[in-house]
């Protein structure tokens, strides 16, 4: 394996979403979420129909549309729908900081759904993570927006899907599993419009050229995290995913102009400290158990 290489993939690969977040950012500026969601999910959900298509899998195939691959769609389509108000109305630096604690949600989710083990020590590591979140999103004080509560809802969405990913059957179709979890986006994004009473606005060049960013930058990010959790260790090159929050802070201070308080720089350290401590006692009981 080659860690060298892998760090330098998964660093890359935040980079890349962090510029398809700011895409999407720019994009919620001037469209209504329920519209964007709509196309994104028409778009992505053609790409992945076509794939479907081409391998010979079948769209009906066993198991498909059973109650995992449905409750993971679901999940996908809340997460994605969350996500997109919480990008619309909150600093994209605040997005991706409580985003940081989406792998110590899925600890939580673990050990209380599928009956995992977890130490006392992981679950320390869980309440730094909470209290961090809590810093950042600042309930109580004169700076607090109700709106970062859209990205705890997607953060506990995205949790909920990877778990319920774990639990389907390895024989299903990855093609068609990401099928379902675009294609779900167009009658949520639907239903958001029509309850929120959003206003149609016409599809501009400019808009065009954004969704384009946002799917070439996506794609990139994509083909680099596969890329670099496959040729290095994970447990080296994991760790690497935090990078995501500093090209965050970056793009959003010279993009958007957004400045962060030292309450929150608190709360990201904290995220950070507990999600590399548990991914190190991960490592550790992996080298326990080989032994």
């Amino acid at each position: 394996m080659s860690n060298k290489k892998g760090i330098s993939f998964v660093v890359l690969s935040m980079a890349a979403f962090t510029f398809e977040d700011m895409f999407l950012k720019l994009l919620l500026n001037s469209l209504p979420v329920g519209q964007l969601l709509c196309m994104f999910g028409l778009g992505t959900a053609s790409v992945f129909a076509a794939l479907t298509w081409i391998t010979g899998t079948r769209f009906d195939e066993a198991g498909a549309w059973g109650k995992l691959p449905l409750l993971r769609a679901f999940c996908e389509a809340g997460a994605a729908l969350t996500f997109y108000l919480a990008l619309s109305t909150i600093d994209l630096t605040l997005v991706a900081a409580v985003y940081q604690a989406v792998p110590l949600v899925i600890v939580i989710g673990a050990a209380l759904i599928l009956r995992e083990q977890v130490g006392w020590r992981r679950w320390l590591a869980v309440l730094l993570a909470l209290l961090g979140v809590i810093l950042i999103i600042a309930p109580g004080s004169l700076e607090f927006d109700p709106n970062a509560i859209w990205a705890v809802l997607s953060v506990l969405f995205v949790a909920g899907r990877d778990l319920a990913t774990r639990k389907i059957e390895e024989s299903l179709s990855s093609t068609l599993i990401s099928f379902q979890g675009f294609a779900v986006l167009i009658p949520a994004g639907l239903v958001w419009h029509f309850a929120a009473g959003e206003v149609m606005i016409p599809v501009s060049l400019t808009h065009l050229v954004l969704t384009l960013g946002g799917v070439i930058f996506g794609a990139i990010g994509y083909y680099f995290i596969v890329r670099g959790m496959r040729i290095g260790e994970v447990s080296v090159v994991a760790p690497f995913r935090y990078s995501r929050i500093l090209f965050a802070i970056l793009i959003g201070t010279i993009v958007f102009g957004e400045r962060v308080d030292m309450l929150a720089l608190l709360g990201i350290g904290l995220i950070v400290f507990a999600g590399l401590y548990s991914l190190k006692r991960e490592a550790q009981k992996t080298v326990r158990q080989r032994l």
